[in-house]
């Protein structure tokens, strides 16, 4: 089967990069990824899979190893694993494309094939391929609200911050920057 969902991001490309790489904020956008571990960065993974699909609750074990990067715009990976209660396993590619299309916007593409055996393909294209754009369309809105998150972060300064370069007044207060 193969999956091909686009989406609008309104941040630059380099924004959306920092976060596709940082493995603990991605894996948090990933409807069901659980037990994330990195044995090598943008190389080795695992992790756990937690799906509801039709009458199936699945706890899928995968590995995932990183194909090629190239940076700042493009990732192919593989995952693939077996779930124990009901014999399913799957094996995905992954190839995701990342273009900026106007300052401070950009488009994403993610095509997937996947390849389903065991009970879970008994539930056919239709119903897989309906799960999978329903994940992609949460995962957009938790990527947006962790790019928020980061933005956020980035323009509030710390309380009682001063100026780079600049000293406290001996009493340890912070210099007025004249805002």
């Amino acid at each position: 089967m193969e999956f091909r969902v686009e989406a609008a991001i309104p941040r630059a490309a380099s924004e959306v990069w920092a976060v596709l790489v940082d493995i603990p904020k991605i894996a948090g956008c990933i409807p069901g990824c659980e037990e994330v571990q990195e044995r090598v960065r943008l190389a080795d993974y695992s992790a756990v899979l937690k799906q509801k699909l039709g009458p199936f609750k699945v706890a899928l074990p995968a590995t995932i190893a990183v194909q090629e990067v190239r940076e700042p715009n493009w990732i192919q990976a593989v995952a693939a694993g077996t779930e124990r209660f009901t014999g399913t396993r799957i094996d995905v590619t992954l190839r995701m494309d990342l273009r900026d299309t106007t300052p401070g916007h950009s488009h994403m593409v993610a095509e997937c094939d996947t390849q389903v055996a065991g009970k879970l393909a008994s539930l056919g294209y239709s119903v897989i391929k309906k799960k999978a754009e329903e994940n992609f369309a949460d995962f957009r809105t938790r990527l947006l609200k962790v790019l928020e998150e980061c933005s956020d972060l980035q323009a509030t300064p710390a309380t009682g911050a001063a100026p780079v370069g600049a000293e406290p007044h001996a009493d340890g207060t912070p210099l007025s920057t004249g805002a």
